[in-house]
């Protein structure tokens, strides 16, 4: 059974998945939205935060079984941080870990997420949730976090904590 690893935007799991032959990195918006054609990396990143995406009525179970079937196949399988994968996780007694970034790391994910491709605007409202949703991390009270610092990488977090060989 793979390693789950929930972790926020930009933090480099896309590029992590890119890497290694063992991990994986299943975009959220694959599932969370209606696909009328498949898309490119650089095409999703420019959807991000794009208005009249069509909900997908079956998100959010549809990503939590490729998850699940995804830990079968890699020894690592990364995930986007949505709030009811997390909840699901916690009350499905599922083990993950969510890799984090350090709070005086807003400035560089959202300098990442312009670099991919991402609308500015989009860009700033992630780097605003660096900060408010650390709080939100509080009430879930994980033992699993990764804090992943603005000068640190995704595979380097990895490896110091001993995930990644």
């Amino acid at each position: 059974m793979g390693v789950i690893v929930a972790g926020f935007t930009a933090l480099g799991k896309t590029t992590l998945a890119q890497k290694y032959e063992n991990i994986v990195d299943l975009e959220s918006s694959l599932y969370q939205w209606e696909q009328d054609k498949e898309y490119s990396l650089n095409e999703i990143e420019k959807n991000k935060g794009k208005e009249g995406r069509i909900p997908n009525k079956e998100f959010p179970l549809n990503y939590i079984e490729a998850i699940f079937e995804a830990t079968k196949h890699y020894n690592i399988v990364l995930t986007s941080m949505h709030w009811l994968v997390l909840d699901y996780f916690i009350a499905n007694n599922v083990e993950f870990y969510l890799a984090y970034p350090t709070l005086d790391s807003g400035d560089v994910i959202k300098q990442r997420c312009v670099d991919r491709g991402n609308a500015e605007w989009w860009a700033q409202k992630i780097k605003e949730k660096v900060v408010l949703w650390h709080s939100k991390l509080k009430e879930y009270n994980l033992k699993n976090i990764i804090w992943v610092s603005k000068d640190e990488t995704l595979e380097n977090a990895l490896k110091r904590v001993g995930i990644l060989k």
